[in-house]
């Protein structure tokens, strides 16, 4: 085995270890929203998202190392190797992070522990990968100092009470997110933009499958009737949906804007674009999963049409995941081209309203799949017809290029 790291190259692609160590990724996410249905509640909702946003920045941790050096080449490989073995631990312990069950091992503890060893070991990794580059060595080590507090924090709350622990632990998660954000950016390199766009791009298709699997657990130990169907249907019909409104336009103007800009430029808008603004759109699906399941689960559990009640939640993770999600891409498009999606933002707030109106009517759970698919739906007729060409000309002429 080569004992050296291999840098990367503007030709460099995603690398099939890559994508092994995503699908370590797709177990935890699925973890997130399993604890959220399980916990239907808003303090439920506020662990999932919190464990969401450590999760996704340990992920994107390893984004920014698989584009200094080859993922599957010399030591970066054993490390890669040691950081799937952590993150499925991690992903074992999300159900016990916040409430420990009782018998074997504390899992607040084992979780904070587990996710300790992957970002202080990426960062040792980075610092070594990084050989020559001083300035790169600066920010890592800068990294590490918020890091190091970051994790001390978490340690420090898997030894409270529940619902402090909540508190800590998003204290520990603004540290990290405004620390790197403010005090780590200068120094780290984008080598291989389309590197780091396909990287991206693949775990918003993990998301997307997510809401898929989602589907399909809600309906699969019911007989299959009309109204389950057509719920599946609608749930299939949301996931493509997802896909065209991110990968139809904005997957490419986010590629082609990296490339266009150079050294800290570059580096500025990997971490925004990426790092920061792809967060809330993965966990927009995420959230949009959890409701399609409950949705689909009460219309499984009835058989009918309509049920009596959905919980508010359940309400919020649908149409606010939904909005979450058409906000985060305006913001994307804001920042490559420099203006924001109006046509997402006034989506976006159809859906807050809707979601808020239906919440008080008689609830039917079929209608609220419907009614966030349909205005999908919509909003890909409206792009077809008001920028069809111009998203054409766009993805045909990377093709060419």
């Amino acid at each position: 085995m080569p004992t050296r790291f291999l840098p990367t190259g503007d030709r460099h692609r995603v690398t099939t270890l890559e994508l092994l160590f995503d699908l370590v990724f797709v177990y935890a996410i699925t973890a997130v929203s399993e604890s959220i249905t399980d916990r239907l509640s808003m303090r439920g909702l506020a662990e999932g998202l919190v464990t969401m946003a450590l999760i996704w920045f340990g992920w994107s941790a390893y984004a920014w190392l698989g584009n200094q050096a080859r993922a599957d080449e010399g030591p970066l490989r054993l490390a890669m190797y040691f950081a799937m073995a952590g993150y499925f631990v991690v992903a074992l312990t999300i159900h016990e992070a916040f409430d420990d069950l009782p018998g074997g091992l504390p899992g607040p503890v084992v979780f904070v522990a587990a996710y300790a060893v992957i970002r202080l070991a990426h960062l040792v990794i980075y610092w070594l990968a990084a050989d020559g580059d001083s300035d790169l060595r600066r920010t890592i080590q800068m990294a590490l100092a918020t890091t190091s507090v970051a994790v001390v924090v978490l340690f420090a709350g898997a030894f409270v009470d529940p619902h402090a622990r909540l508190l800590v632990w998003t204290v520990a998660v603004l540290v990290d997110y405004v620390g790197v954000y403010v005090g780590a950016t200068r120094g780290w390199h984008v080598a291989a933009p389309g590197h780091f766009a396909e990287r991206h791009g693949l775990v918003m298709i993990i998301a997307i499958g997510e809401s898929v699997v989602s589907v399909g657990t809600a309906v699969s130990h019911s007989a299959i009737d009309w109204p389950l169907l057509a719920g599946g249907l609608l749930g299939v019909a949301l996931a493509i949906a997802l896909w065209r409104t991110y990968f139809n336009a904005i997957a490419v103007a986010v590629e082609r804007g990296l490339r266009d800009v150079t050294g800290d430029a570059r580096t500025r808008m990997a971490r925004d674009v990426f790092t920061y603004l792809h967060m809330p759109a993965v966990t927009g699906i995420v959230l949009m999963a959890v409701g399609l399941r409950v949705m689909l689960g009460l219309a499984a559990e009835d058989g009918v049409w309509t049920h009596a009640q959905v919980p508010g939640v359940v309400m919020v993770t649908l149409y606010g995941g939904a909005a979450l999600y058409l906000v985060s891409l305006s913001a994307l498009r804001w920042r490559v081209l420099g203006s924001p999606s109006i046509p997402r933002l006034v989506v976006a707030t159809w859906l807050v309203v809707a979601g808020a109106c239906l919440s008080f009517a008689p609830a039917m759970p079929l209608l609220n799949v419907a009614t966030v698919t349909l205005t999908f739906v919509g909003l890909i007729c409206f792009d077809a017809v008001a920028y069809g060409r111009v998203t054409r000309d766009m993805r045909l002429g990377d093709e060419i290029a």
